[in-house]
């Protein structure tokens, strides 16, 4: 069971080194770490396009990307890393719930800003 809580330690510190790169390195070295342009690599844009339910690709990889980080959303058989169906809208839902953003489940302009913590 240790090691089970050891390998999941070191995932979690992993996924958190990929998502914020420097900054993980920053609070790891006892710094504060700066949150502004939060990416996942998949999408440069800024902000990226509206993302809705039936889209596919690149843009709804970054956006699961950081719902993932942001909610939890985690990627499923029925929906994969790149469609943004009724999972990620929830997610979305949850999300601009969350940050006082209206609850449309579109990765808006202002949803954007706010997933990338900017």
């Amino acid at each position: 069971m240790n090691s089970l809580l050891t390998r999941a330690a070191a995932s979690a510190a992993l996924t958190v080194s990929l998502l914020l790169g420097s900054a993980a390195a920053a609070s790891a070295a006892g710094t504060e770490p700066e949150l502004t342009g939060l990416s996942c690599g998949f999408d440069g844009r800024t902000p990226p396009p509206p993302v809705t339910r039936g889209d596919r690709g690149r843009t709804v990889m970054e956006a699961r990307c950081l719902l993932g980080f942001w909610t939890g959303l985690q990627d499923t058989e029925e929906e994969p890393r790149d469609v943004f169906g009724p999972d990620a809208e929830a997610a979305t839902r949850l999300f601009q719930d969350r940050r006082g953003l209206p609850g449309t489940g579109v990765v808006d302009a202002a949803t954007w800003t706010e997933l990338r913590h900017s």
